[in-house]
């Protein structure tokens, strides 16, 4: 999980000046970025590259609650986190209805480290990093790495996709793919169809031309970034 979290961005929206320059430091050393905000000087237009928000409640321009609902309209499937001095039950009942934790103040740094992976392993934790792609091996689904948004992808470039994928960095006959796709009776039928199929893939998952290798007069494999620079 701590590969995966020096890949990823957090959010954190906390007005104490003391709490806030500590997060900063204590999830710097595990995230790829951390972005700190101690008022309402931020876009939420900007939170594109953002995986995870860590939200104080209590705060003097605004609700914690509010913020968590406009980055829900915004980015549903991202998790949200509240940090909180206040621990009613109707606290925590209403921030994890709109959330996904609810973590009261003091806490305990480390814990609030494993809730945070918690939530990241299960929306993260089969992702894999590929050049300008993630892979959810789990959910057999590619996304953008930049902007973290489903790249769809037809039913046969899926199946082309996952089973180049299954055999990273092993070369693949044409045979092979197109028995493994279409059937073992498709070689003659669908021998021209994978070149469209591969050139139509390439261009959603691969512009730059380096994760799907041409054997040329043999087949096609993918790479592993980084068997790449070895």
């Amino acid at each position: 999980m701590e590969d995966i979290l020096k890949k990823l961005n957090i959010f954190v929206l906390e007005d104490d000046p003391d709490i806030s320059t500590f997060l900063n430091v204590f999830l710097g050393a595990y995230f790829h970025k951390v972005m700190v905000k101690t008022d309402n000087r931020f876009r939420y237009c900007d939170f594109d590259e953002i995986d995870i928000f860590l939200l104080d409640i209590e705060i003097p321009f605004d609700s914690g609650y509010e913020v968590c609902k406009r980055i829900k309209t915004m980015y549903p499937e991202k998790p949200v986190v509240f940090l909180t001095a206040h621990s009613q039950i109707n606290d925590k009942i209403k921030g994890l209805e709109l959330g996904d934790e609810f973590i009261p103040k003091p806490f305990e740094p480390l814990e609030l480290l494993a809730r945070i992976k918690n939530l990241l392993q299960d929306k993260y934790g089969e992702t894999v990093y590929l050049d300008e792609i993630l892979v959810d091996t789990r959910a057999h689904t590619i996304f953008d790495r930049t902007t973290r948004t489903e790249i769809p992808l037809s039913k046969t470039e899926s199946k082309l996709f996952f089973y180049l994928y299954a055999n990273i960095n092993v070369s693949l006959s044409r045979e092979q793919i197109i028995n493994r796709v279409w059937g073992m009776d498709g070689y003659h039928n669908q021998a021209n169809s994978l070149s469209v199929y591969m050139n139509s893939l390439r261009k959603k998952v691969d512009s730059a031309n380096t994760l799907i290798q041409t054997i040329y007069g043999y087949g096609y494999k993918i790479v592993d970034p980084k068997e790449r620079k070895k």
